[in-house]
């Protein structure tokens, strides 16, 4: 080998061996720059209350509603799903919980509020303050209902309902009324789903 040809290769592994250790450093300062910035945003999923998990067993629902004091007052298939009806899981309004379960698995958890003490304007702070406190983990909801119809014998029906999706899991929230001059039957109520 000349002189000259030698010298570029020296040169050229010179230049390899610079740019090979560069590469740790600028990963590194990549990493460092990516830490300092902050956490990449993880993609939220709406999670079911009481804090259970999506795909949880029937069975150890079962275990842990008995360990709450809580009774399954009922027991019947919707749509091929099994559904249990829940008393006595205190919470302010909460007059009743449903779970339904696909495959013994949880899939959706519903919870029904309701008071005796509660009047039209009672009801309508609650679902604003639900709505809120929904809004305030993701975002402006979907409209998906507001109508108010008679349902014959002088009865007239009210229902609002919004929708939040976030990754294969939603929530619901609906406030409906019927009522005619002497009775009335309200309800609000959120439905937490796994799609």
């Amino acid at each position: 080998m000349t002189p000259e040809p030698a010298l570029k290769t020296h040169r050229l592994l010179k230049a390899l061996l610079v740019v090979i250790a560069a590469l740790p450093a600028a990963h590194l300062r990549a990493q460092s720059d990516q830490a300092a910035a902050g956490p990449t945003p993880l993609a939220q999923q709406i999670n079911p209350p009481f804090g259970l998990e999506w795909g949880e067993s029937a069975d150890r629902l079962d275990r842990l509603l008995k360990g709450a004091g809580a009774t399954v007052v009922d027991r019947h298939d919707v749509g091929g799903r099994e559904a249990w009806t829940v008393e006595g899981l205190i919470q302010q309004g909460l007059r009743r919980t449903v779970f339904y379960f696909r495959d013994s698995m949880l899939v959706e958890v519903e919870l029904q509020y309701q008071s005796p003490d509660w009047d039209v304007a009672k009801y309508d702070d609650f679902m604003a303050q639900v709505r809120r406190r929904i809004e305030q983990k993701f975002g402006a909801g979907q409209l998906i209902a507001r109508t108010r119809e008679s349902a014959g014998n002088n009865i007239m029906q009210t229902l609002v309902g919004y929708k939040w999706d976030e990754n294969n899991t939603s929530i619901q929230l609906f406030y409906f009324s019927a009522e005619n001059a002497t009775q009335s039957y309200r309800t609000v109520s959120v439905h937490y789903k796994w799609l």
